[in-house]
């Protein structure tokens, strides 16, 4: 057996030889230093095919060579409860890549075939990998089929075809062919541990869980459905869009008519607040950022448990939330319990999705159907109405940014016709630019002078107001 061509048959000196070769190796490797931008694409490919096909031949021998220290039992002596443990340790890679190590090793020795593959190069490290996944959770009965020369061939056959993910569904594909019994026990036993929960904490709430593969599918389809690409002032992390994306259909689900508590209405947000609070609120002007910085005079608004309520997400919610706003006196009587006609109405968020059709923030690729609509003139800051022109569509995170940083939006002015859509600029409070559109809204044609279609004006030259609400 040998590692490199330079490395002799296993004798009696064959570990220490192993030993001078590989760190031969590594040193004469590691003199290449920053040359590899001088090499032409060619020298580098090749380069890169070498280095992979030597990564693959030293992860099957290391594998190997794990199998055998841990069948030994010599780690037992050292007090560590596992064999993984010791390996995590005294490699101080960690138990779980030992995990990883210790499956691939399995796998390569089940399935002969695929482990001489990966030493030869024609098997990658992450195909073994996923290999390493599928034996582990299968069935006794589905690792002597796959161990068999057709299912090698067949799984071989497919790894030298596709990449490493897809060649994982494809063998977990054959394992649940093999023994279809034995894949819903597995996804049985997936439901019955699955769990979820939400901790209150004064970082924020932390949410845990572990839920089915089949669950797990279908929320992340959903989370992908409301975290559209992002624009070029997009600057949130993959993470943090995702956890957006969570919010956002947890507000849709709210407002969902259908959405009920088992009560005689359906569940909302009730925010708090006493009359001090929404005197001040309503008197909040443009002096800077809408982040409280002007509220410090007065009580937080505070959810029905008592958590206070930021004032941008207040601004956020009085604008286009199912919300129930509830302002008590100083005996705690209700003083005010808002205007119903605050939010928009079915035909009016038709119509401005009609219009708009998507997030208004230039390049932001959010669909419609996520949107909420906004209030260019603050329903309560500038008291003004609800009706169609002072509307526009913006996804949820861009709507939290234009509250949070008290933005001033106006809709550009163009020609009307089929095909196009309104455009508008978004300005702080100094009337500086904060965001300008890199490219055409996808399928929509553009005016060529810098606007998109808006309403058909009316006589006096203004957009038809035909949705408002007193």
């Amino acid at each position: 057996m040998a590692v490199l061509a330079a490395v002799e048959p296993f004798g009696v000196a064959a570990p220490a030889r192993v030993v001078m070769d590989v760190r031969g190796l590594v040193e004469r490797v590691k003199a290449v230093g920053g040359a590899a931008g001088d090499w032409s694409p060619v020298e580098r490919r090749e380069v890169l095919a070498a280095l992979d096909a030597a990564v693959g031949a030293l992860t099957v021998v290391r594998g190997e060579v794990l199998l055998a220290e841990r069948d030994s039992g010599t780690w037992r002596a050292s007090g560590d409860p596992s064999f993984e443990a010791w390996r995590g340790r005294t490699s101080r890679s960690g138990a779980r890549a030992v995990l990883t190590q210790v499956r691939q090793a399995d796998a390569a020795t089940r399935l002969p075939a695929l482990g001489e593959a990966a030493r030869e190069g024609a098997v990658t490290v992450d195909h073994m990998e996923a290999l390493g996944r599928v034996v582990a959770g299968a069935s006794g009965a589905v690792k002597d089929a796959l161990a068999t020369p057709e299912r090698q061939a067949q799984l071989l056959e497919t790894a030298r075809r596709v990449d490493a993910g897809t060649f994982a569904r494809a063998a977990a594909q054959l394992a649940a062919e093999l023994d279809p019994l034995a894949h819903e026990r597995g996804h049985q036993a997936q439901r019955a541990a699955r769990f979820l929960t939400l901790a209150d904490t004064p970082e924020g709430t932390r949410i845990k869980g572990l839920v089915d593969r089949m669950a797990g599918h279908r929320l992340r389809l959903a989370l992908e459905a409301v975290s559209p690409r992002p624009g070029k002032d997009d600057d949130r992390s993959h993470e943090q869009r995702r956890a957006d994306a969570l919010d956002t259909i947890a507000e849709k689900i709210l407002a969902l008519p259908e959405t009920g508590s088992g009560a005689a209405v359906r569940p909302h947000v009730s925010f708090l607040m006493d009359a001090g609070t929404w005197a001040g609120l309503r008197a909040l002007r443009a002096t800077g950022e809408a982040d409280g910085s002007d509220a410090a005079s007065f009580a937080p608004v505070t959810l029905e448990d008592g958590t206070p309520v930021p004032i941008s997400e207040v601004a956020r919610a009085l604008c286009d939330c199912d919300l129930t706003r509830v302002v008590m006196d100083a005996d705690t009587m209700p003083l005010d319990i808002g205007r119903t006609q605050r939010t928009y109405t079915g035909v009016q968020r038709r119509a401005v999705i009609a219009r708009d059709r998507g997030c208004s923030w230039p390049d932001c690729g959010a669909e419609a159907r996520w949107g909420e609509v906004h209030h260019i003139r603050w329903w309560e800051r500038d008291n003004g109405p609800t009706s169609l022109t002072n509307g526009v569509l913006l996804c949820v995170f861009h709507h939290h940014e234009v509250h949070r940083r008290d933005l001033t939006i106006t809709r550009q002015p163009g020609p009307p016709g089929p095909g196009r859509r309104p455009r508008y600029t978004f300005h702080d409070q100094r009337g500086r630019p904060i965001a300008t559109p890199t490219r055409a809204a996808p399928g929509l044609a553009d005016d060529g002078d810098g606007g998109a279609g808006a309403p058909m004006p009316d006589a006096a030259g203004q957009p038809p107001d035909l949705f408002t609400v007193q």
